[in-house]
């Protein structure tokens, strides 16, 4: 369970991650030793799961940017594990999440033009082990992006 000055830690820390013990402290008005041992605390438990720069992927390189819905076959566990395997190691492939409904799974795929995003489905994608079907869905604006965490919800 999360107390109120670890929920303001994590808002502090999900706003900006590099901030000194010393800012964090007194933004969460907190001395700086109880701060820094809630915020090892956090980090151990695994709430804090590590730090990162946050990159603009446009600005990156990576100006396309799709969801695919995949259906597979899954007729045992280790192709199962296999797929999942693939998914991983692929460094196109941001994110992939096992569904409920229709397809199997959705994955976020970045490439740098489309050419590459046709490249990785038509040839790449085809060769995932055990995929049946497959849509995807071109991303024309993100709207809303965010990585941190409601954790301050009452």
């Amino acid at each position: 369970m999360l107390t109120k000055q670890d929920k303001d830690i994590l808002v502090q820390l999900q706003n900006q991650g590099r901030m000194p013990i010393v800012e964090l402290a007194k933004d969460t008005n907190m001395s700086e030793s109880t701060c820094m041992r809630r915020t090892k605390s956090l980090e151990e438990s695994g709430v804090i799961k590590g730090y990162r720069a946050i990159l603009d992927a446009e600005q990156a390189g990576f100006g396309v940017v799709a969801f695919i819905q995949v259906s597979i076959n899954q007729k045992n566990e280790a192709e199962f594990d296999e797929f999942k395997k693939t998914v991983r190691a692929h460094p196109l492939i941001l994110e992939c999440y096992s569904l409920s409904g229709v397809y199997d799974h959705l994955m976020k795929v970045v490439a740098r033009n489309n050419k590459e995003l046709s490249n990785f489905i038509l040839k790449e994608l085809r060769s995932f082990p055990e995929i049946k079907e497959a849509q995807t869905l071109f991303v024309l604006d993100q709207v809303k992006h965010s990585t941190a965490l409601p954790v301050d919800l009452p």
